[in-house]
């Protein structure tokens, strides 16, 4: 019984959490109600709620339900009351009306059956319990000795890459002090050069008065100061020569010859550098086995277009019915439906900061605020005069949409509120658009079977490219499937543009598929396509080309719409026959 759950039978009382029960009253009672039903019924027998794990009160556990459990559910394994099982479903009553359940006294012998059956498991599990504790606890210390190991195997491989940079650094800082000082003079240089003006009038003073009283008598002493004269000369002319030296080199700067390509690509190498993989993971060629799916998600009646996974974990769903579903990881029913666009769901993401963004057919992007079961609606943008087909966030937290509008425009977030920056127009309807790199988005044109690359900074489209596989223009999704290979699904066709060169490199024909619109990556060097042939493919990624691996028919009764890798090794695909499967 969950006794949390329970609340004040006295309606004045009703949010307060109950403390106890009273078995002859049938009432439960909160903390202000105990003490006056103790003194006027001090005989009753009572129940302290908060010592009740182990006791069994006869009475159904549903709030507001005081009856005694006489029925059970064959369903949910459970006893219900008569309130559980009534055909008037109100709230809080009639859980179980369309449940096979049956009267206590009939599921008695079969219980009684049963208990005897586990006794008999549970005295063989009694016997083996001990066992498994100590090799339970074998185990456990294995996976903490592997774990310790693995955790100082990485340390170690760290430790030779920082001071392998440390070194590094260390040595081009030796070096810039080297080519300086051979460049330039050093700074002890201009010290004494400060003492030369003082020490050459002493020098200049000297030879005159050894000029003028020459002593043949004193002769050492005077060819000593010459030669002082002569090696103060020599310092100056040193000095001279210094600074000369700087003045022809004073334009030639010292640089470090890298660019900031070289920057990014080293950074990206240490970020894609060591990979924890488990047995599960252990290749990247795997393939999925697809037989049937494991779960079928039936909770839209219109067709799926988009789904996408929260940082919890959670999966999310947007389809035609206008709804935007968020499911339960577990059991994958539905923890929160949104019902706040009035036309289809085109998109969804989850920014960066949190936010859950989506938009629609009814001309608007809206974005909420998800925490747990509850939402709430921060912002609303309604710039554009058409079908909203796809928002992304760009690596700088800038926001993007495109439209059938023949515009996409960029928002910029201030005071937790995004603005329209700017906008720029397209030839025709925009239906999908990607980031390909820091600076640049590429986006599609539906009715010259075009994409175009967008430079961001400079405002202006860099290359277009013609000739691509037609496409569907409202429900495809551009993936990169390599750091410079860009995937377009189109109509019986798959195009790979080489997006550091902005050239098509190759069709590859995907027979009896219509339009391919659902492309996820499953791993570096898989991926999956879905298509309105119902059909999903499996393809290993070789170089720039891509080969076909297996294909599995009949994935559903309609167009598959979009599929995504959920992180968890399994895949789930949204179709127009309104369902959502998990592979």
């Amino acid at each position: 019984m969950d006794n949390q759950k329970k609340k004040c039978s006295l309606k004045a009382h009703s949010e307060n959490d109950a403390i106890l029960y009273c078995q002859e009253c049938k009432k439960y009672f909160c903390n202000k109600c105990q003490n006056h039903h103790t003194q006027i019924f001090d005989d009753h027998k009572t129940i302290n709620l908060n010592n009740s794990n182990d006791i069994f009160i006869d009475v159904c556990k549903e709030n507001n339900h005081t009856n005694k459990l006489e029925f059970y559910c064959k369903v949910h394994n459970t006893l219900c009351c008569c309130g559980c099982i009534t055909k008037i479903k109100e709230e809080g009553y009639g859980q179980h009306s369309d449940c096979d359940v049956c009267h206590i006294k009939y599921i008695k012998n079969e219980k009684k059956n049963k208990l005897k059956e586990n006794i008999n498991n549970l005295e063989e599990l009694s016997n083996q319990i001990e066992k498994s504790i100590i090799e339970l606890n074998k185990i456990f210390e294995e996976i903490n000795k592997n774990k310790e190991e693995l955790k100082l195997k990485i340390q170690t491989i760290f430790t030779k890459l920082r001071n392998a940079l440390n070194e590094k650094e260390d040595k081009l800082l030796l070096d810039i002090d080297k080519e300086y000082d051979n460049k330039y003079f050093k700074e002890d240089l201009i010290k004494e050069s400060e003492k030369l003006p003082n020490k050459i009038k002493k020098s200049l003073d000297k030879g005159k008065m050894i000029e003028k009283e020459w002593d043949e008598n004193n002769l050492s002493s005077l060819i000593n100061d010459c030669i002082i004269i002569e090696n103060n000369i020599k310092d100056i002319n040193k000095i001279n020569d210094n600074i000369k030296k700087y003045n022809l080199n004073k334009n030639n700067k010292i640089e470090y010859n890298i660019v900031e390509e070289d920057i990014n690509n080293l950074i990206d190498n240490i970020q894609n550098f060591g990979k924890i993989i488990t047995d599960d993971n252990l290749y990247d060629d795997y393939k999925i086995e697809m037989k049937n799916p494991i779960h079928k998600l039936t909770n839209h009646s219109s067709e799926v277009f988009c789904l996408c996974i929260l940082n919890d974990g959670r999966l999310i769903s947007g389809a035609c019915d206008n709804s935007i579903i968020i499911y339960n990881k577990n059991t994958y029913q539905p923890d929160l439906i949104i019902k706040e666009h009035n036309n289809y769901i085109c998109c969804i993401i989850q920014l960066s900061s949190g936010e859950l963004v989506s938009c629609s057919y009814d001309k608007t992007i809206k974005l909420f605020k998800i925490k747990g079961v509850k939402y709430e609606v921060l912002q609303t943008l309604n710039y554009h005069t058409n079908t909203i087909f796809k928002v992304l966030e760009l690596k700088n937290k800038v926001l993007v949409s495109c439209s059938g509008d023949s515009s996409i425009i960029f928002y910029l977030k201030n005071n937790n509120e995004y603005k329209k920056d700017y906008q720029i127009s397209t030839n025709s309807s925009c239906s999908s658009i990607i980031q390909t790199k820091d600076n640049e988005i590429c986006y599609s044109e539906k009715n010259n079977n075009a994409i175009c690359f967008y430079n961001i900074l400079e405002r202006k489209i860099i290359s277009t490219i013609s000739g691509i596989s037609k496409y569907n223009g409202c429900r495809e999704w551009f993936i990169m499937i390599k750091r410079d290979l860009l995937l377009i699904p189109g109509n019986n066709q798959l195009s790979i543009i080489n997006t550091k060169e902005y050239k098509l490199i190759r069709k590859i024909d995907v027979p009896n598929s219509s339009y391919i619109t659902g492309v996820c990556l499953l791993n570096k060097n898989m991926l999956l396509t879905g298509d309105y042939a119902e059909i999903i493919r499996q393809w290993k990624i070789e170089g720039d080309n891509l080969i076909l691996i297996s294909k599995k028919e009949k994935t559903h009764d309609n167009d598959i719409n979009v599929l995504l890798n959920m992180g968890n090794g399994f895949i789930a695909s949204g179709s127009d026959d309104s369902t959502i499967r998990i592979w």
